[in-house]
């Protein structure tokens, strides 16, 4: 799990490295920071004073609401990862649920929270499958429902074996619908 973090933050640093680069500093006049209208926000006026004229609050709050989220979308359409980052990444997550599942088998004590960990990073596995593959959400919620049970329903070993046995079908599920897993490159 370290691993895979670890290789996350560096693809997250290889891809801000540009931006770090083109010398934009915070500060007065320099493009950045509070006010410097480079994705700063919307403007914050003084407690107690209101620049929204004969708008309304309700408008406001509406052109507001509408901003948030907008640097979580850019960047992520900014930073798509290459089929290469992508099976990279599959297989570092494959890594892990195959040596939690065997340490499991060889009755090795698994992690404090690893029910929890586990699960979560289940989901995970089928939401990036959802998203590589563009799976159809009726598919996705029976592949979901199949798959994710609840967190105490299983041990800790049971749910490192079920991620474990999620990449065999995962692997099956590609290779029954290699047609559409071409058109999606």
């Amino acid at each position: 799990m370290r691993t895979t973090l670890i290789a996350l933050a560096t693809v997250l640093a290889l891809a801000a490295t540009p931006a770090l680069s083109q010398g934009r500093g915070g500060g007065a006049g320099g493009g950045g920071g509070m006010g410097g209208g480079m994705g700063a926000g919307p403007p914050i006026s003084p407690p107690g004073r209101s620049d929204i004229g004969d708008r309304g609050a309700s408008s406001a709050a509406g052109g507001i609401a509408a901003q948030r989220g907008a640097f979580g979308r850019d960047f992520a359409a900014d930073r798509r990862m290459t089929p290469v980052e992508r099976q990279m990444m599959v297989q570092e997550r494959r890594s892990v649920a195959l040596q939690y599942a065997q340490a499991a088998r060889a009755g090795r004590p698994l992690p404090r929270n690893a029910d929890r960990d586990i699960r979560t990073a289940l989901s995970s596995d089928i939401n990036a499958w959802r998203d590589e593959f563009k799976v159809g959400r009726a598919e996705w919620q029976s592949m979901r429902d199949q798959w994710i049970a609840d967190r105490k329903s299983l041990t800790p070993a049971q749910w490192a074996q079920r991620r474990a046995d999620w990449f065999a079908t995962r692997d099956a599920w590609i290779a029954a619908n290699r047609a559409r897993v071409q058109d999606r490159d």
